[in-house]
């Protein structure tokens, strides 16, 4: 997004978006769409995207006028619109996995007694497009949240893809991990069919932070420590051999792929259990969510990769 400088005109480091007058229409709409229970006034827009008021106040007014938000008349004001309702029904239509998915999550969450996302790939983000269940940290996984496709995110999309979009992947932090690890978690990954996530002291503070951008939307000094975290976890599957024993493991997440015709993973499905497991109940819940991918799958007419 762009910066405002001291003499309150908005500027961008060169080559950071080919639109930046677009990324501040962006921008807008997904600071309202975080909070839609809050209304935002001029100057609350305005800080949060580092914009001039005379740029944001362009920004609002034409939006308003197309009726993608509401300016309450008395307190001046924005609220999210009207013609969203219909563009988001027509999105809700170009991806008919999303319904199916919704469902399954529902199904899981009450199931397992856990929260349960869907995800979608969407450039260099995962895009949360289904979730049920409750939890202290919701707000990190709420419908809309992206969250970075770098490692340790986003595994079930690359474990089956192409070695250059597998680099693309692992180089997507700022202290990209050894290559050996990261090869072996996506081998683990494939093997059993879902990915199993470690749960560290540094993903609990990655996902407290996530749920206190979602909570305060202005939060921008949050940013800088979300990306150090992520840096710091890297790594975080558990490999097959990780989980042997009777022991019990802390586990953060469970995800598993949802397939397209071409055999590429189009969205995945995870259970967030926050807890110690056992290796038997790890299996038992990822073969739970594998089926809920499966049934996914075969309704889009998807198919598991050879």
């Amino acid at each position: 997004m762009a910066a405002v400088d001291g003499g309150g005109t908005d500027t961008a480091s060169p080559g950071t978006s080919p639109s930046p007058p677009t990324d501040r229409v962006v921008g807008v709409l997904e600071l309202l769409a975080s909070r839609p229970a809050h209304a935002f006034s001029l100057s609350d827009i305005a800080r949060a995207l580092g914009m001039s008021k005379a740029t944001c106040h362009a920004v609002t007014a034409s939006l308003a006028n197309a009726d993608y938000l509401i300016r309450n008349p008395v307190d001046k004001t924005f609220t999210l619109g009207p013609a969203l309702v219909a563009t988001g029904r027509a999105a809700e239509l170009s991806y008919p996995a999303v319904h199916l998915a919704q469902a399954e999550a529902v199904a899981l969450a009450e199931e397992l007694g856990m929260q349960a996302t869907a995800a979608i790939r969407s450039e260099g983000h995962l895009v949360i497009v289904a979730h049920a269940g409750s939890g202290p940290d919701a707000g990190a996984v709420r419908i809309g949240r992206r969250i970075p496709l770098a490692p340790p995110f986003g595994g079930v999309f690359v474990a089956w893809a192409p070695d250059a979009v597998i680099d693309d992947w692992a180089s997507r932090t700022e202290r990209p991990a050894p290559r050996g690890p990261l090869l072996a978690s996506l081998r683990a990954i494939r093997e059993r069919g879902y990915s199993v996530e470690r749960l560290t002291p540094a993903g609990v503070r990655l996902r407290h932070a996530l749920a206190e951008l979602s909570d305060d939307p202005l939060a921008e000094d949050l940013q800088p420590m979300v990306m150090a975290l992520l840096a710091e976890l890297r790594q975080a599957e558990y490999l097959p051999g990780d989980l042997a024993g009777s022991g019990r493991h802390p586990v953060s997440a469970l995800s598993a792929p949802v397939f397209d015709a071409l055999g590429g993973t189009q969205m995945n499905l995870s259970v967030q259990p926050h807890r110690e497991m056992t290796a038997r109940e790890i299996d038992r819940v990822g073969r739970r969510l594998l089926k809920a991918c499966t049934r996914v799958t075969t309704a889009v007419g998807g198919k598991p990769p050879a």
